[in-house]
């Protein structure tokens, strides 16, 4: 019955690869020996499927010649083929470990819509055009602890190179519970998603929890955007290489566990690598949410100690940590350091507080770097360096100040802040970390948040009286003055309708604790229509 309610939502689904042909795997219900991949009879894992050379692919002559590059095909006449898909049930599917298999078309490996199917670690060696998407990754369920590398694409010297590489919506974890003791994290914790010398990958809207190394991205034109790393024992992300972009992500709770100095975002060049031309933006870094947590330490911020660094833009970041380090660019050049909110949460004790540093590196020098429109600690560039309308705040008292609620890492502007309308326009971006268009007063504001206007009202559309309140908001939302038999949407700043009601009551309470921090416009259609903006904050 299960399958035949899916079929129809399936047939639609199929459009994720036009014309592309479905193959299905359950281990609940299907059968290695007597499966053939239908909807009707799936096989039972995927570790099955790939060891028993189910997917026709290309493969290069191997060893590898990089000279030379020759491709054959594999597994000629298997029914899976490039351009298909593979559903998965929830259930134990195993190991993905792919070498050399290079498609001319993406072949999706996705989950079946409300199922988690888990696979205990994936390797991708000599790969091409895989895209995996709604999967967990984890070896807990296998009742071990791997203690290595859960998601690992690299190029191999044998196999041949990785590249054109999606992972999306995935879930990934070395445990579901955080260890409290230093010695389980570092004997049972694994590394999250593991880039050598790979190109051209995606990786998007991913979670990454109780890892030890979040994100590691060796190779170029990289993309990661909208994941979230939640406890971590060594660098959330480390960026190797060129023309990549780390944007919209979180990352959160750093647990000191062994002498490594961690980071959120590193950088280097060691090796001869070359980190040219990078772009990280919107993301949310804090050193932790809860100043009890074990095993706390210090963590640095986006931290880039090896030169030369190339064009590198960093704007609109919240970098909450308690160490020098806010955001530090070692040996840069035409890099712009600009609408960064960069603060220790406790600049009256321990190591810190934080700083945004431009310096020489070595027989690197600095030049051409301009730091401005961020709220710092305190400041430390080079003299080549051009700063300006930079806002430093060293206390609580600053923070309570300039901030809705620094206590609960809500950085966002109070209207009477000195950063309202002080930016310089030049450098702000058109956005902030809340994609709120920039500017929304009479000027840009200063730091990663701009404050937005209470009320922006079409005047050749006003309903007379309408008020809306408290805003900022946080688990509800008052309306006084409606019209009666108004309707009323909520969109989010995407223009995604999240609430919608019809009223024949002049008020409504709107709860809105399911509505996550940002802002959104609130539209009351009668005759006329009336929108208001409205931005809600952290609980």
């Amino acid at each position: 019955m299960k399958k035949t309610i899916l079929f129809f939502w399936i047939f639609i689904q199929s459009s994720i690869v036009l014309f592309a042909n479905s193959f299905y795997i359950d281990p609940t219900n299907g059968n290695n020996n007597t499966g053939d991949g239908t909807l009707q009879n799936p096989w039972q894992t995927l570790e099955y499927v790939i060891n028993n050379n189910l997917i026709e692919s290309m493969s290069y002559v191997t060893p590898y010649d990089p000279n030379n590059p020759q491709l054959i095909i594999k597994n000629q006449g298997a029914p899976i083929k490039a351009g298909d898909v593979i559903w998965l049930y929830s259930g134990l599917h195993g190991e993905i470990n792919l070498s050399n298999y290079i498609n001319t078309d993406y072949i999706t490996i996705k989950n079946v819509t409300n199922e988690n199917p888990i696979i205990k670690r994936i390797t991708l060696q000599g790969a091409k055009k895989w895209q995996l998407d709604g999967l967990d990754v984890s070896s807990e369920p296998y009742n071990t602890y791997i203690n290595d590398k859960l998601v690992y694409f690299v190029t191999h010297n044998f196999f041949g190179p990785v590249s054109d590489i999606e992972i999306k919506n995935c879930n990934i974890y070395s445990s579901v519970s955080p260890w409290t003791v230093a010695q389980d994290w570092v004997n049972k914790a694994s590394d999250g998603i593991i880039l050598r010398e790979v190109d051209n990958v995606f990786i998007i809207n991913n979670t990454l929890t109780n890892v030890k190394f979040g994100v590691s991205l060796w190779g170029n034109n990289i993309q990661t955007i909208d994941n979230t790393i939640t406890n971590f024992s060594a660098d959330a992300m480390r960026l190797l290489g060129s023309n990549n972009l780390i944007e919209h992500n979180i990352i959160k709770n750093c647990y000191d566990v062994d002498d490594n100095h961690d980071d959120a975002i590193q950088a280097f060049t060691t090796g001869g690598l070359t980190i040219d031309n990078n772009s990280i933006k919107r993301n949310i870094i804090l050193n932790y949410e809860d100043p009890n947590q074990p095993l706390l330490g210090p963590l640095q911020g986006i931290a880039c100690f090896d030169g030369p660094l190339n064009n590198w833009l960093v704007e609109n970041n919240l970098v909450v940590v308690n160490h020098w380090h806010g955001i530090s660019l070692y040996g840069a050049v035409n890099c712009t350091i600009t609408n960064n909110t960069v603060l220790d949460p406790t600049p009256n004790n321990g190591t810190g507080p934080s700083w945004i540093k431009i310096e020489d590196d070595g027989s690197y020098i600095a030049s051409d770097c301009t730091v401005k429109n961020n709220i710092i600690n305190t400041l430390s560039v080079t003299s080549n360096t051009a700063i300006g309308n930079n806002t430093l705040l060293s206390t609580f008292t600053d923070y309570s100040t300039n901030f809705v609620d620094y206590t609960n890492y809500d950085f966002h502007l109070l209207a009477t802040s000195s950063s309202v309308d002080n930016a310089d326009a030049n450098f702000a971006p058109n956005k902030d970390l809340d994609n709120i268009d920039r500017p929304q007063g009479n000027g840009y504001d200063i730091g990663c948040y701009e404050y937005p206007l209470p009320l922006n009202i079409d005047e050749s559309e006003v309903l007379n009286n309408v008020q809306v309140y408290p805003n900022p908001f946080t688990n509800h939302l008052n309306i006084n003055n409606i019209p009666i038999g108004s309707k009323i949407k909520i969109f989010d700043v995407a223009g995604n309708l999240v609430y919608k009601t019809k009223t024949d009551k002049p008020e409504v309470s709107i709860p809105t604790f399911k509505l996550t921090q940002g802002v959104y416009f609130i539209q009351i259609i009668n005759k006329k229509t009336i929108t208001i903006k409205a931005i809600r904050h952290k609980n």
